[in-house]
C-alpha cells in the first residue's frame, strides 16, 4: 500500500511539470530556435516511432543527414512520409535489433566504416516490458535495448574515431529514474516472479544519468559533449502499450513526440556545457534527485561502466 501511495503521489506531484502543460508554460520564455544542422551527420536509435521519429524528422528538416535506426524496417520506411522531398532525401535507415549484442556490433561496424564522421548520436531506443524477455545471448531484452546497446554503440563509435571533437551524444532518459538510486543489481532481471517492468526501466534510466557523467569525465577532454535528458510524459505507441491506464487517464495532457524531443534538438543546437549530476529537461539542467533515498547510490558510474563492459565480453 505504501508503494502504491508513493507512486500515486509521484504522478500527482509531477503532472503539471512533466505534461504538455509544463512544456507550453515554459515555451513562453524561449526565443525561437533557428537550428541549422546542414553539414552534420546524425544517428538516432529508436528512430522509427515516437520521440525518435520526431527528432529524425526535425533534424532532417533543419538540414542534417540523419540515419534512423530501429528494429522494424517497415516502420522505418514510413519515417519520411509527409516530408518535403529535400528533407526526406536526407534520411537513411538501418534496421537493427538492439536487444542483441551481435546486431549492435554489426550496426557499429557499418557506421564506423561509412564515409564521414558522426556529429550527433541520440541514444533514444528504449522499451518497458511487462515480463522479462530472455535473449539467445543469455541476457534480457530491456536491459540490452535500454542500456547495454547505448554503451556498446557509443564506445564503439568513439573507439573507431567516428565521433570526435565537437561531437554530441544525447542519452534519452525518463522521469521514472527519479524513483530509484543507481544500483547495478537492479539492471538485469530475468526471474518472472521478481520482475517489475517499471522498476527495471527506472533502474536503466537512472543508469543512463550515471553513464553520461562517466563519459564526460572520460572523454570530455576530446571535445565530445555528453548530455542526458528526459522528455516529460509523451503520447507514444510505447506508452500506450506498456502503460495503457496511464496513457488513457493522462491522454488530454500528454506531450506530443515533437515536444518530448525538443530538448534533444536544442542541446544539439545550443551546445551548452555539460554539467555533472544534472539531467536536462525543457532546455534547463535539473537536479537528478527528488527524493532523499535515491541519493544513496549502491554503485558508482565507474563500476557501472565496468559492469556493462563485462556483459559485452562474456557473450
Amino acid at each position: 500500500m505504501k508503494r502504491i501511495v508513493a507512486i500515486l503521489g509521484f504522478y500527482v506531484r509531477l503532472m503539471p511539470s512533466f505534461s504538455a502543460l509544463g512544456y507550453l508554460a515554459r515555451r513562453l520564455t524561449w526565443g525561437r530556435m533557428r537550428a541549422d544542422f546542414h553539414g552534420q551527420r546524425w544517428v538516432v536509435t529508436g528512430g522509427s516511432d515516437g520521440i525518435g521519429r520526431a527528432i529524425v524528422r526535425a533534424a532532417a528538416l533543419a538540414g542534417a543527414e540523419v540515419i534512423a535506426v530501429a528494429r522494424a524496417s517497415e516502420r522505418l520506411e514510413r519515417v519520411v512520409h509527409g516530408l518535403p522531398a529535400d528533407a526526406a532525401a536526407r534520411i537513411t535507415t538501418r534496421a537493427a535489433n538492439l536487444s542483441l549484442i551481435r546486431e549492435t556490433a554489426t550496426l557499429a561496424d557499418s557506421l564506423a566504416t561509412a564515409p564521414g564522421s558522426i556529429d550527433v548520436l541520440v541514444n533514444n531506443a528504449g522499451i518497458l516490458l511487462a515480463a522479462p524477455e530472455p535473449t539467445d545471448e543469455g541476457l534480457e531484452a530491456s536491459f540490452t535495448v535500454n542500456l547495454l546497446s547505448h554503451y556498446q554503440l557509443t564506445e564503439a563509435l568513439i573507439g573507431a574515431g567516428v565521433i570526435g571533437a565537437n561531437g554530441v551524444v544525447v542519452n534519452m532518459s525518463s522521469g521514472g529514474m527519479y524513483n530509484v538510486p543507481l544500483n547495478i543489481k537492479g539492471l538485469l532481471r530475468t526471474d518472472p516472479d521478481r520482475y517489475s517492468g517499471k522498476i527495471v526501466y527506472a533502474c536503466h534510466k537512472r543508469a543512463q544519468v550515471a553513464l553520461t557523467d562517466y563519459w564526460n569525465a572520460r572523454y570530455g577532454d576530446r571535445g565530445i559533449q555528453f548530455h542526458v535528458m528526459h522528455p516529460g510524459w509523451v503520447r507514444t505507441a510505447g506508452v500506450r502499450r506498456s502503460m495503457p491506464l496511464f496513457a488513457k487517464l493522462q491522454a488530454p495532457v500528454l506531450r506530443t513526440p515533437r515536444q518530448g524531443g525538443d530538448t534533444a534538438l536544442w542541446l544539439c543546437h545550443a551546445r551548452p556545457q555539460p554539467q555533472p549530476d544534472r539531467i536536462w529537461f525543457d532546455r534547463r539542467p535539473r537536479g537528478v534527485h527528488l527524493m532523499a533515498a535515491t541519493r544513496n547510490a549502491r554503485s558508482t558510474p565507474e563500476a557501472l561502466a565496468d559492469y556493462l563492459q563485462s556483459m559485452l565480453e562474456r557473450t
